[in-house]
C-alpha cells in the first residue's frame, strides 16, 4: 500500500467541527457509563445477595439482551431518528437499571432480577453506532477527515473500555457498589441529553422525511455486510481467547498481576495503531486495506502459538493490537460506503459490526476456558490462529463483495 503524505487529516481538524463536539462528548459519556456497568453490577448483586452465582448471572441477562437486540434498538434510531429513537430508549434503560437495583437491595427474588436485568439490557441506547452514522453526515464528502473520525471513535472506545473498569473499582473501593451503578445511570443520562440536544441531531424522524430519502431493506441483505460482519465474529473470537489466555499464561508463570498488563498491552497497540493509521491520507482503497489488515491480524497472532511466556507474549499482544483499531476504522468506512450507494439503514448496519465483535468475543472466551485447563495456552491459541486463517482466506476471496456499484443498489 501507498500513501500520499501531504495534506494529512489530523485529529485537531476533526476535533474543530463545531456541530460534531456536543454528540461526540454524549457519545464518550455513554461509552464511559457501559465500561462501569460489568464490573458495578457484578459487584452490586453480589453485595446483596451475597452470591457471586447470583451476580454473574444477573450480568449474563443483561448481557444477552444488550446483545441480542442490538440490531432492533438500531433499526428504532433510523426509522425514527436519534433524538426520538435515543430518548425511548434511555428513558426505560434507566427505569430498568433502577428496578435492578432496587430489587437487589430490597432482597428480590433470584428470577426478579433476572427479569430485570434482562428487561434493560433490551433498551440499551446505541450511542457509539449512532455517532459514527452522525459523522458520516456531518462530514459528508470529505473522505479522509471522515476516516481520521472513524479512527479517533476506535481509539476513544479502546481508551473508555480500558478506563471504565478502573474507575469502576476506584469508586466501590472509596464509596461502594452502590455508587458505581448510580455512576451508569448518571453517565447514560447525561450522555443521552448531550447527544439529543445537540443541534447535528435536530433531523425530522423518519416519518417526517420524503419515501425516497428514507433507508430501506435490510443491512445483513447485502454480500458485502455479511462479508464484514463474518470477518469481525472471526476477529472477536481470536480476541476473546487472547483475552483469557494472556491471564492464564500470567499465571502459569507465577505472576498473576502480569495478566493486566498483557491486556493493556493489547489495548496500547490498538491505540497505537488507530492514532497513526488516522492520520494518513491513504492512496489505496478501504476494501484493499481491509483484506490486508484482516491478513496481518493473523499473521501477527502466529507467534503466539509459539510461547508461554508473559515478556513475549506482551510483545506481540501488542503487535497484534496495532491491526484492531485500524480494522474498525477500516469497517466503518466499508459500512458507510455500502449503506450510502444501497441505501440501507444506517446505524443497524453499524451495529452489525460491534455486535459480530461482541459475539464472536464472547464465544472465544468461552471456548478458551474450556481449552485452556486441557490443552494449554499453545494449543488454544493455535485453534484461535486456524480460525483468524479461514476469516483472512475467506476475506480476501469475498473482497469483491465489499465494492457495490450505486447502479445496482
Amino acid at each position: 500500500m501507498t500513501t500520499h503524505i501531504t495534506e494529512r487529516p489530523t485529529y485537531l481538524a476533526v476535533l474543530a467541527v463545531r456541530e460534531a463536539r456536543m454528540p461526540l462528548l454524549g457519545s464518550c459519556l455513554a461509552r464511559m457509563s457501559f465500561a462501569v456497568l460489568p464490573l458495578s453490577l457484578l459487584l452490586t448483586v453480589r453485595d446483596a445477595t451475597g452470591s457471586f452465582a447470583i451476580a454473574g448471572l444477573t450480568s449474563g441477562a443483561l448481557s444477552a439482551t444488550l446483545t441480542l437486540f442490538a440490531p432492533a434498538r438500531a433499526r428504532l434510531i433510523d426509522r425514527k431518528g436519534s433524538r426520538t429513537g435515543l430518548i425511548w430508549l434511555a428513558i426505560p434503560y434507566l427505569l430498568g437499571i433502577a428496578a435492578l437495583i432496587t430489587l437487589a437491595e430490597t432482597g428480590a427474588h433470584t428470577a426478579a432480577l433476572l427479569g430485570a436485568a434482562a428487561a434493560a439490557g433490551v433498551f440499551a441506547p446505541p450511542l457509539g453506532p449512532t455517532m459514527r452514522v452522525l459523522w458520516a453526515k456531518i462530514l459528508h464528502g470529505r473522505q479522509p477527515l471522515l476516516q481520521t473520525a472513524y479512527a479517533l471513535d476506535s481509539v476513544t472506545e479502546e481508551v473508555v473500555f480500558t478506563v471504565g473498569p478502573l474507575l469502576a473499582g476506584g469508586l466501590i473501593a472509596v464509596a461502594a457498589p452502590l455508587a458505581s451503578m448510580v455512576t451508569v445511570m448518571v453517565l447514560i443520562a447525561a450522555g443521552t441529553v448531550c447527544f439529543v440536544l445537540s443541534a447535528a441531531t435536530a433531523t425530522a424522524p423518519a416519518s417526517d422525511t420524503p419515501d425516497e430519502e428514507q433507508p430501506h431493506g435490510r443491512p445483513m441483505a447485502l454480500p458485502g455486510m455479511r462479508t464484514i460482519v463474518l470477518s469481525f465474529g472471526g476477529v472477536g473470537l481470536v480476541v476473546g481467547v487472547l483475552q483469557v489466555t494472556f491471564p492464564f499464561i500470567a499465571e502459569r508463570a507465577g505472576s498473576p498481576s502480569a495478566g493486566g498488563v498483557l491486556l493493556a498491552l493489547l489495548s496500547a497497540g490498538s491505540a497505537v495503531g488507530g492514532l497513526t493509521y488516522g492520520r494518513i491520507n491513504w492512496r489505496s482503497t478501504p476494501v484493499q486495506r481491509f483484506a490486508v489488515l484482516v491478513a496481518g491480524f493473523t499473521l501477527m497472532v502466529l507467534p503466539l502459538c509459539l510461547t508461554a511466556s508473559p515478556v513475549l507474549a506482551g510483545l506481540f499482544a501488542f503487535f497484534v493490537g496495532l491491526c484492531l483499531a485500524p480494522l474498525f476504522t477500516t469497517a466503518y468506512l466499508l459500512v458507510n460506503d455500502l449503506v450510502t450507494v444501497s441505501k440501507t439503514a444506517p446505524t443497524e448496519a453499524n451495529t452489525w459490526v460491534s455486535t459480530a465483535n461482541n459475539g464472536g468475543s464472547a464465544a472465544g472466551s468461552a471456548a478458551a476456558g474450556v481449552l485452556l485447563d486441557s490443552q494449554g495456552p499453545t494449543l488454544t491459541v493455535t485453534a484461535a490462529f486456524v480460525v483468524a486463517v479461514a476469516i483472512a482466506v475467506m476475506t480476501v476471496l469475498r473482497r469483491r463483495t465489499l465494492v457495490l456499484d450505486a447502479g445496482k443498489s
